[in-house]
């Protein structure tokens, strides 16, 4: 593979045999690699500087990881006893269960200033070392050879056949040709990287709705629930929770039971409707166990007399799988139990 190619005045094609070879899951038992590819491209797109220090390396990293570790909780790693370093710094410095807020918010929220700052050293301190000299190793016939096609950096500490550390207070000197590279492709090459990367996660989060969205983390859009409310309000009078009636106007909220947060969708047969003080103690949690079986129970008998909440169990799926349970209620449980398995906080009571 890649035999006899000098890397000298590179070619196109060399950077995308390259950055094809960089991408290839097989290779992959963490998620570093797509990480600092998609900050190349990022990097690349946005600065006319050549150099990163490794200081602007680490936000980048950060605002990658926080949405699919802080903010989704994608579980990262196939190894039941382990996970990336990345991850490990993240729960130490943001030890909260699930945080709601992107990246950007978090970023410009003054009461998590020292913590970002904190977080970022321990990323530079921890991360770096494999992932910048093994970025650009590609196979030579039997040998393992690194050819800085990308990105040139100064060696620091010592180094061995195996392993050349990153003089981690300089950082990288982007190649121009590859920033040329890199921006010039950057759609196709950035919608490549966060395509595998999901690849990656999906076989680690089976069944956990939109990867990609949340890989990519972007900000998934909240729409207007009004059509919901006005398709429920006819039936349901009290709370789904505490059962009390309901009021009219902004006092009756329509809730996600499993948390938007969570499912990335808007879909009749996760909503109800709740009071104020119910959705406001729920907020990003799951129910008490006993509110799914209320779930489950209304969308069987209200169903036919909705007529969203029938196109929605359609999209679920309602083939029987057996002669008592319809597959839209195992999709249901599915997403409730993952949902928990990715550390959402099952309420004991609502409200508290």
């Amino acid at each position: 593979m890649y035999e006899g190619i000098a890397f000298t005045n590179p070619r196109i094609s060399d950077f995308d045999d390259v950055f094809t070879h960089i991408l290839d899951l097989s290779s992959k038992d963490n998620t570093y690699k797509f990480a600092l590819a998609r900050f190349l491209l990022d990097y690349s797109k946005s600065s006319d500087n050549l150099h990163a220090s490794f200081e602007t390396i680490a936000a980048y990293f950060l605002r990658y990881y926080w949405n699919i570790q802080c903010k989704y909780r994608l579980k990262q790693d196939s190894h039941l006893n382990r996970q990336p370093v990345i991850i490990s710094i993240l729960e130490r410095h943001f030890p909260k269960s699930g945080y709601p807020e992107y990246f950007d918010e978090v970023f410009s929220d003054p009461k998590y200033a020292e913590q970002i700052k904190k977080c970022t050293r321990d990323i530079i301190d921890n991360c770096f070392n494999d992932v910048i000299s093994r970025f650009q190793r590609l196979k030579f016939g039997n040998k393992i050879i690194e050819r800085k096609i990308f990105f040139e950096y100064k060696v620091g500490g010592t180094s061995t056949n195996d392993r050349v550390y990153p003089d981690l207070k300089y950082g990288i000197d982007i190649i121009p040709e590859a920033r040329d590279f890199l921006s010039k492709n950057y759609v196709f090459l950035t919608k490549s990287v966060i395509l595998e990367w999901s690849r990656f996660l999906e076989k680690l989060n089976k069944g956990v709705p939109k990867i990609i969205e949340k890989t990519e983390g972007s900000i998934v859009q909240r729409n207007s629930l009004t059509k919901f409310r006005k398709q429920l309000e006819p039936f349901f009078k009290n709370c789904f929770y505490c059962h009390n009636p309901l009021k009219s106007g902004a006092e009756t909220h329509v809730d996600h039971v499993i948390p938007f947060d969570y499912i990335a969708e808007d879909e009749m047969w996760n909503f109800v409707l709740a009071c104020n003080k119910c959705n406001c103690s729920k907020l990003g949690s799951l129910p008490p166990v006993e509110y799914m079986h209320d779930l489950i129970s209304r969308n069987k008998e209200y169903r036919t007399k909705i007529p969203m909440l029938n196109q929605s169990l359609i999209l679920l799926g309602v083939k029987e799988r057996d002669e008592n349970k319809e597959l839209w209620e195992k999709e249901i449980w599915d997403y409730y139990e993952r949902a928990k398995s990715h550390g959402y906080m099952v309420l004991d009571k609502i409200p508290i």
